[in-house]
């Protein structure tokens, strides 16, 4: 299958049961190999005076928990149920005080202001282009004059198209195969996958996902027309302004 085979349209809430099962699994252990290196560059990004955090989403709270311990007033939220009562009881076990919400990045709970928002994991290019600009605009309400919003993207045009879209991937974290064809609805900007996870024992399930494919550009444009004023684009590590072929953008902006 070519990646611009149009094939049959991944539900645009495709985000709401995607992480579940074997799939939740896959991204825990994933998340867990890259989680000292994330924390590292996250917590140089917001700073270094612990203040309130909003990680959103938070997924199995592995950055909130992190950030939680180092001093920060730490809440998660997200939209998948299982992985916010993960979130509770891997704080629980680390003895770490976190709050952790079941919340729809298109219409944020009222959690209160905070100093800070994380937007980690790729999740930006989730939601329909409209409903990124309503969820921008809710972080925007969610910090306090002067915050700082820090968000992850490996999915911006830049990171992903110069090298070309594999057809097909696979990777292998915590004993779980994942396998995904993907292909590009380039009328949409929109990268779809279908998902195969199949761990030791023989089980294998399926899902599907999409992100829409935004240019630097716009992502600039969003965050200013959501509220925040300064900008500034930067590389994977947090280190050096963006640049054409980076493999993961970092945008930190001011409220």
């Amino acid at each position: 299958m070519s990646v611009t085979d149009t094939g049959t349209r991944v539900p645009d809430d495709w985000y709401v049961g995607f992480h579940r099962g074997l799939a939740a699994r896959f991204w825990r252990a994933a998340g867990a190999a890259m989680l000292d290196a994330d924390e590292q560059v996250v917590r140089r990004l917001l700073g270094p005076e612990p203040g309130s955090v909003l990680d959103a989403p938070c997924g199995d709270g592995r950055l909130t928990i992190r950030l939680a311990a180092a001093g920060w007033t730490a809440t998660g939220v997200d939209i998948v149920e299982e992985e916010v009562a993960h979130a509770r009881a891997a704080a629980a076990q680390a003895r770490v005080t976190a709050r952790f919400e079941v919340g729809d990045l298109r219409a944020l709970p009222d959690l209160g202001r905070v100093d800070a928002v994380l937007s980690w994991g790729n999740s930006f290019g989730y939601l329909l282009p409209h409903e990124t600009a309503r969820s921008l605009a809710g972080l925007f309400r969610a910090l306090r004059p002067g915050g700082r919003l820090v968000l992850q993207s490996m999915t911006v045009a830049e990171a992903l198209l110069p090298g070309g879209i594999e057809p097909r991937l696979e990777h292998e974290f915590g004993g779980i195969r994942m396998a995904v064809v993907n292909r590009y609805r380039a009328e949409e900007s929109r990268l779809e996958g279908e998902f195969v996870f199949a761990d030791a024992g023989g089980n294998v399930e399926r899902a599907s996902a999409a992100h829409h494919v935004h240019t630097t550009g716009e992502v600039v444009r969003m965050l200013r027309a959501a509220g925040f004023a300064g900008v500034e684009l930067l590389d994977g590590d947090g280190e050096r302004p963006y640049a054409l072929g980076d493999g993961r953008m970092i945008a930190v902006a001011i409220a």
